[in-house]
């Protein structure tokens, strides 16, 4: 074991322009003043001033895991998106876990289970709309 340096295994959005695409009912579920935002060139000058806050899809699914749990989701999706919410608490608290303890192998399950609860739950707004 290294005596200074630290390993550190992580998961990130490689482009955080692929969520919006991959995720569309969601995103803007979670995020919906995003669009607008992109659109406002004072916003652009803003972002372009100071660091944005992450979009990427750990932040998505822990957003739409915290808007679940809190009643923040349009109410006639509720009960639909309840399941898929309480999974991905459940798969980003063991993603944190196997990360901390370098398990490359589980986190890379786990980060295949989330965008594929991500997938379902997309499926179901889209079905909702």
């Amino acid at each position: 074991m290294p005596r200074v340096l630290f390993i550190r295994v992580s998961a990130a959005t490689y482009d955080e322009k692929d969520v919006p695409k991959t995720w569309p009912a969601l995103y803007a579920a979670i995020w919906p003043d995003a669009q607008e935002r992109e659109a406002d060139s004072v916003a652009k000058l803003a972002r372009s001033l100071a660091p944005s806050p992450k979009r990427g899809v750990l932040e998505l699914a822990g957003a739409f895991a915290e808007h679940a749990r809190f009643g923040r989701l349009p109410e006639q999706s509720r009960a639909a998106l309840a399941s898929a919410a309480e999974r991905l608490e459940v798969l980003l608290q063991d993603l944190e876990a196997a990360l901390g303890n370098r398990d490359v192998h589980k986190a890379e399950k786990l980060c295949t289970a989330i965008e594929d609860t991500l997938d379902e739950a997309e499926s179901v707004m889209r079905e909702l709309l």
